[in-house]
This record gives C-alpha cells, sequence and structure tokens, in this order.
C-alpha cells in the first residue's frame, strides 16, 4: 500500500512538471536505472546476475547503449562489450557466411544478427515499460477522484502517446470523454505558446516571451512523439 500511495504522490506531483506527466516519471526512472547500470559496470560484476540479463538480451537498445555510453566509462562499455563480442564471435564461427547471405536475400536486405537469447528485449526498456503500465493505471484511479481533475487540467497533460495507450484501461465514455476535452484544451494552449513564441523570435520581442512560451517548443513536441527514447 505504501509503494502505491508514493507512487500516486508522485504522479500528482508530476502534474506540475513542465510537459507530460507520465514522460517526467520514466525519463526520472530511466536516469535512475542508468545510473545503476553505471555503477555496476566494473570487472567486478562480470558474473553478476544484473550482467547475465543484460547479456542475455544482447546488451541495450541503441538509444539506452549510447545513453549508457555517455555516462559510463569507456572501461565499463569495452568490458560489456567484449562479452557481447564474445557471443557475436560464437554466432558468425557456427553458421558461416552463406546461412547470412541466404538470410539477407530472404529478407530483401533488411536482417540483423541477433545476440539475445529467446528474444529477451533491452532490459532497460522492459522495466521502463513495466513502470509505465503501473503509472497508466494509477493516473486514471487518481483522475477518477474529482479533487485532482482541476490540477490535471491545468498541467500540460499527457503526450499523444500515452493517452492513446491509456485509453485501453478505459470503458466509462463519459471519462473518456473528459480526458479527451481536456487534451484538446492543453493542445491549444500548447499551440498559443508556440506560436506566440515564434511572433516573439527576434528583439525587442524576445525579451516579452512568457517562461511558458519558452518552454513550449519542448512541450510541443513531446505533446506529438512523447519523451526521447520512448
Amino acid at each position: 500500500m505504501k509503494e502505491t500511495k508514493d507512487t500516486r504522490t508522485k504522479i500528482i506531483e508530476a502534474f506540475s512538471s513542465d510537459g507530460c506527466p507520465l514522460c517526467a516519471m520514466l525519463r526520472r526512472d530511466e536516469l535512475d536505472s542508468l545510473y545503476q547500470w553505471v555503477g555496476q559496470s566494473g570487472e567486478g560484476d562480470k558474473n553478476s546476475e544484473r550482467r547475465k540479463l543484460l547479456l542475455s538480451a544482447g546488451g541495450f537498445c541503441n538509444y539506452h547503449f549510447w545513453r549508457f555510453e555517455r555516462m559510463s566509462t569507456h572501461y565499463g562499455s569495452a568490458g560489456i562489450a567484449v562479452q557481447l563480442i564474445e557471443k557475436l564471435l560464437q554466432i558468425l564461427r557456427t553458421h558461416k557466411q552463406k546461412y547470412f547471405a541466404d538470410v539477407i536475400k530472404y529478407k530483401g536486405g533488411h536482417s540483423k544478427i541477433r545476440l539475445s537469447d529467446n528474444n529477451v528485449e533491452c532490459p532497460l526498456c522492459c522495466e521502463l515499460g513495466e513502470k509505465e503500465r503501473v503509472y497508466l493505471k494509477e493516473l486514471l484511479a487518481i483522475l477518477r477522484q474529482n479533487e485532482y481533475r482541476s490540477r490535471y487540467e491545468k498541467s500540460c497533460g499527457l503526450c499523444i502517446p500515452h493517452l492513446m495507450k491509456v485509453i485501453n484501461y478505459i470503458d466509462d465514455i463519459s471519462f473518456l470523454k473528459f480526458l479527451f476535452e481536456t487534451e484538446i484544451d492543453q493542445l491549444e494552449k500548447v499551440k498559443t505558446d508556440a506560436v506566440g513564441f515564434v511572433a516573439k523570435r527576434y528583439p525587442p520581442l524576445r525579451w516579452e516571451q512568457t517562461d511558458n512560451e519558452e518552454s513550449s517548443w519542448f512541450r510541443a513536441i513531446e505533446k506529438i512523439i512523447s519523451r526521447s527514447g520512448a
């Protein structure tokens, strides 16, 4: 119960973030998890359960691998890369060139070597996906209480990708109507701020840009496509 309460409090507080509240939550979770992975990237962790999970997945996805690299030492990245290259060499030596040539031709040139075991996916993507599902359900529980609706209406609201995902958990048409009408109002606000931002591009009008106008470019992009790497 305490964990649910903490999650609920964090989501409500995220209403005050300058963007989609769930994107704000997941962005923080992603950073925290990356720091944990970086902290366990040394030679002393090469046989840890966490490293075994990463190797089973064939490493991180492209996005998270490069984020990990930017945050870690080159030694940690190199150590993980050595273990992945060992898997890659084993695959190449097992299947030989004829196998890969046939597969690539069969798929029209759109193919890649999978280092993951049994289609195991990027562990960080999986972790964030699980948390996202928890947040979506908890957000709906919060918004079913009228006392929080006005606070949500004043926020930036959900990005379009999260709005589409949350629909999967809604059966109440009137509740869905509230979310869609609120989304339209929030999008209009972002649009107005973005128009003002562009209109006041040059001095002396630039010095008259409001805080909301100055951050409108970020909110507008996030509204459309969600957070980076989603």
